[in-house]
């Protein structure tokens, strides 16, 4: 360390020595041309020159000695770390003023960096940042949100377990303008939820101060990859569903064709058969195109205020005469007065026939119905609408699933009724396009219970 210091000094000296001698070359060029045309004696020119010696001495050592400190403080600062600024001189060459320049210009960038930070920080996709050993030096908010908290410092191999990954990562760094996609990147998060990812591997321009060369921005793709399953599932369940009444008219028209020709009772038996399947086709498509409007937003009509309690009351008169078939009551308790409610009238009218077909379908026989709508105050004002009914209760596994597209509860109630499995997607949708919710509540006790909020949006 001693040894070290000792040369540091030597070298200073010497550098000062070899700036003072540049800096008197004028001086002695031109004491050296005065002495030969005898303008000047030897000792006025030794006397001169050692004057030049002092000012340039002074002037190495104010000014010079300023920009080595100065010149080191960069190189400091360049190297990552944050020195403590040298202590400059004023003067007549004024150090203290570049210096000062130089700090405003450092504090410009410095903000700069730190809003550049700041947005790399809060970026909504998750995103890190690794050194040429695969070493994580930079991770944002939402990485730590999903990957957990202590990222930094480790290598990837410790985070991750794609192969494809660190390979693909290996290769990125080891080129200088090379960009690499991995397509499907299944993650657990910290709900320990399975989340895919398309993971986009980019070399920087220049090395970071952590010694950051490659970023990884996540981006994730679960709901595509949702929609492409439940695409291909609603696909396959429309054509399951469409099948039977089709399998069932064909059957029925080549029985028209052949032995039932001409036995008039068995020719309106097989024509009643297919006019039947042919209904429960038409509805089943038309609740198919409903969904689908319903999934891309299209508007059906314009939305209008209206009565909840009519449009109810319209719904409990529309269904009396098939509750009376079916020897059960629907009975309807409306709060008076409540707050007109704006949106598309058949919208709403298709959640509550539903629903209370349902209630009337699958609840106990000779049993009511009851229908309650109300306004709930707390928090915030909301319009409910709750239908009930007694009976067989949907059994607790199926409760999270009975808002699944051609879903049906398998029991011999639910399968001795006809229906597609589309109904309650179709009203769950509608709910949640008018940023309402639905609940169900189901046990032996009590029966089954349906309750609809909507927000009251002033």
């Amino acid at each position: 360390m001693k040894k070290n210091k000792a040369l540091n000094v030597l070298i200073r000296i010497l550098k000062t020595i070899a700036r003072v001698l540049i800096l008197n070359i004028p001086a002695v060029i031109i004491l050296l041309a005065l002495l030969a045309a005898d303008q000047l004696s030897w000792i006025s020119a030794g006397i001169s020159l050692l004057a030049f010696w002092a000012i340039s001495g002074i002037i190495v050592f104010y000014v010079f000695k300023d920009l080595d400190d100065f010149m080191a403080y960069l190189k400091k600062l360049a190297q990552g770390f944050e020195p403590e600024l040298p202590k400059l001189h004023w003067g007549v060459f004024s150090s203290m003023r570049l210096t000062k320049t130089f700090l405003s210009v450092k504090n410009l960038w410095s903000n700069q960096f730190a809003s550049a930070d700041s947005v790399l920080q809060n970026l909504p996709n998750p995103m890190l940042m690794v050194d040429k050993d695969q070493k994580i030096v930079f991770v944002n908010v939402s990485a730590k949100n999903l990957l957990g908290n202590k990222l930094l410092g480790k290598k990837l191999r410790a985070v991750f377990e794609d192969p494809a990954l660190f390979s693909i990562t290996k290769e990125v760094i080891g080129s200088n303008k090379l960009s690499k996609t991995i397509t499907e990147l299944d993650l657990k998060d910290s709900t320990d939820q399975i989340r895919t990812f398309q993971v986009k591997v980019d070399h920087l321009p220049a090395p970071t101060k952590d010694g950051a060369i490659v970023v990884l921005s996540f981006f994730d793709i679960t709901p595509f990859k949702l929609f492409k399953v439940q695409q291909a599932d609603f696909f396959a369940n429309a054509s399951h569903e469409l099948k039977t009444p089709l399998a069932i008219i064909s059957g029925s028209v080549e029985t028209l064709q052949g032995s039932a020709k001409n036995d008039s009772a068995a020719r309106n038996k097989f024509l009643s058969l297919i006019a039947e399947q042919t209904t429960r086709m038409t509805g089943l498509v038309q609740n198919m195109l409903q969904l689908s409007r319903l999934q891309i937003d299209v508007p059906l009509s314009p939305k209008k205020s209206f009565s909840l309690n009519d449009l109810i009351q319209k719904v409990v008169d529309d269904f009396n005469v098939r509750a009376k078939a079916l020897h059960k009551k629907i009975i309807l308790n409306k709060q008076p007065h409540l707050p007109l409610f704006l949106a598309n009238r058949n919208d709403l009218y298709h959640i509550f026939q539903n629903l209370v077909d349902n209630a009337l379908k699958y609840g106990a026989a000779k049993s009511d119905v009851h229908i309650s709508t109300y306004l709930d105050t707390t928090p915030s004002p909301t319009l409910v609408v709750a239908i009930h009914n007694t009976g067989d209760p949907i059994p607790p596994e199926h409760l999270s699933r009975i808002w699944d597209k051609f879903y049906r509860v398998n029991s011999a109630q639910t399968l001795s009724v006809e229906g597609s499995g589309l109904g309650l997607g179709i009203v769950q949708s509608i709910v949640r396009k008018y940023q309402g919710r639905i609940e169900v509540v189901s046990d032996e006790e009590t029966g089954t219970t349906f309750t609809v909020y909507f927000p009251v949006l002033s």
